[in-house]
C-alpha cells in the first residue's frame, strides 16, 4: 500500500463516519433548525472528505480537477442552501420548533457599516472559475485547451458582467486570504467535533437559540461568504441577513455575546481579505 493509498483510506473512513454521524443527527436532534447543524457540518464535511479520498485515487489530472470542483461546489452551495431552508422553516408557522428555542438579545452595540474596496467591470473571479471548469472538463493542460479556455471564460464573464457589475479586490490580499483559509479550516474541524459532542445530549438538554448579530459588511459577496462560513463554524447556522443584521441559529448556548464575538471575528477576517476600509483588529 502506497502512502497515497493510506491517506485516501483515512479520508474515506473518516468521511464515511462523519456522514453516518450526520445522519444520526438528522434523526436525534429535536427540530428542523437543529438538524441543519448536522447536515451543514458533519455530513457536508464527510462528503468533502470522501471526495478528497477519491481525488487521491483518481490519478488523471482531469479527474482530480473535476473532484476539486465538486468540493468547491459543495462548499459554496451546501451551507447557503441549508440557510435558505432553515430561514423558510423558521418563518413557517406550521413547522414545529424545539420548545427550548429562545431568542437571545446580545448586549454588543451595532457597529458602523464597512465599505469594501470595489472595482467595476468584468468579474475576474467568474472568469477564473469558468477557466478552471473548462480545463477540468478537458482534463488537459495543452496549449490549445488553455488558450481556448481563457478566451471562452473571458468572453462569458464579459457578456454577463451586468450580473456582477462590481466586484471586491479579493485577489489583492493573498496573505489575508490565506489567514482566513487557515482560520476557517480550524473552525470547520471544531464545528464538526461540536456536532458530534451534541449527539450525546438528550433532546430536552439541547438549548438552541436565535441571535441577532450586528454586522458591518454590506457587499453581496462578503455577506454570502460570511453566511456560508459561519454555517460551517461551531454551533451556528446563518438564517438570513437584513439591513446590517444577521440572524443566526445556535445549536446550544446561553452566551449570546460570545456568539456575536465569534461571528464578528469571522467577519473581520473576511473584511481584511476583501480590502474593507476598517483595519484588522484582534
Amino acid at each position: 500500500m502506497s502512502p497515497l493509498d493510506l491517506i485516501a483510506g483515512v479520508f474515506l473512513v473518516g468521511g464515511s463516519a462523519l456522514i453516518a454521524l450526520g445522519a444520526v443527527g438528522l434523526v436525534t436532534f429535536p427540530d428542523v433548525l437543529t438538524r441543519m447543524h448536522a447536515a451543514t457540518k458533519a455530513a457536508t464535511v464527510g462528503v468533502i472528505a470522501t471526495t478528497v479520498a477519491a481525488s487521491f485515487e483518481a490519478g488523471a489530472l482531469g479527474a482530480i480537477l473535476i473532484l476539486v470542483l465538486v468540493v468547491a461546489l459543495l462548499f459554496l452551495s451546501g451551507p447557503l442552501g441549508m440557510s435558505m431552508l432553515a430561514a423558510a422553516a423558521y418563518h413557517d408557522p406550521e413547522t414545529p420548533h424545539s420548545p427550548n428555542t429562545r431568542e437571545l438579545v446580545p448586549t454588543v452595540p451595532a457597529p458602523e457599516p464597512a465599505t469594501a474596496s470595489m472595482l467595476s467591470g468584468t468579474s475576474p473571479l467568474l472568469a477564473v472559475w469558468l477557466f478552471v471548469v473548462w480545463v477540468a472538463l478537458f482534463g488537459s493542460l495543452a496549449a490549445n485547451v488553455l488558450i481556448g479556455g481563457a478566451v471562452v471564460a473571458g468572453l462569458v464573464a464579459y457578456l454577463f458582467r451586468h450580473l456582477s457589475p462590481r466586484w471586491p479586490r479579493a485577489l489583492m490580499h493573498p496573505v489575508a486570504a490565506a489567514r482566513f483559509a487557515v482560520y476557517f479550516v480550524v473552525q470547520l474541524i471544531a464545528s464538526t467535533w461540536q456536532v458530534i459532542l451534541a449527539l450525546r445530549l438528550r433532546r430536552d438538554e439541547i438549548q438552541p437559540a436565535i441571535i441577532d448579530v450586528p454586522v458591518r459588511v454590506r457587499s453581496r459577496t462578503e455577506i454570502a461568504l460570511l453566511m456560508n462560513s459561519i454555517s460551517f463554524t461551531p454551533g451556528t447556522v446563518a438564517l438570513e441577513h437584513h439591513e446590517g443584521e444577521l440572524f443566526v441559529h445556535v445549536l446550544d448556548t446561553d452566551a449570546p455575546d460570545a456568539i456575536v464575538a465569534d461571528v464578528q471575528r469571522m467577519e473581520r477576517y473576511i473584511m481584511d481579505m476583501f480590502g474593507t476600509t476598517m483595519p484588522w483588529s484582534s
